[in-house]
This record gives C-alpha cells, sequence and structure tokens, in this order.
C-alpha cells in the first residue's frame, strides 16, 4: 500500500481498530441496591433514581380513578 505523507504514524492510522466488539458487561447489582432483582433493571441502562415497578403501579391507580 502507498503512503501519503512521509509521517510515522500513517500505518497505525490506517490499521483496523483492535478489540472489536469486546464490551464489558458493567457489574451486577449488590443486594442492598434499590434497583436489585427488579425485573426492568437490564445491565447497559442506568438507574434513574426512582423504582420503576412503583411508578407504573401509582399511573395504573391515578387512571383507574379517572
Amino acid at each position: 500500500m502507498t503512503r501519503f505523507t512521509d509521517s510515522p504514524y500513517e500505518p497505525m492510522m490506517t490499521r483496523r481498530p483492535e478489540g472489536g466488539k469486546a464490551a464489558s458487561r458493567p457489574p451486577s447489582l449488590f443486594p442492598g441496591h434499590p434497583c436489585y432483582g427488579c425485573g426492568n433493571y437490564r445491565p447497559g441502562q442506568p438507574c434513574v433514581g426512582f423504582c420503576h415497578k412503583e411508578l407504573t403501579a401509582w399511573l395504573r391507580e391515578r387512571r383507574k380513578a379517572k
């Protein structure tokens, strides 16, 4: 392959990145965490600070009351 410049970094910049799809998994939740055991928690999604199950239950009750 011909080079465009005399830069010593050009061969390094034209190589494919190493590693590919090797992504690290986030650590699992510890038993004291509020989202521990929740079916809505998925690895890779951050904790939003409130319980999703409680919120959906509250919304269901509110819609029933109307």
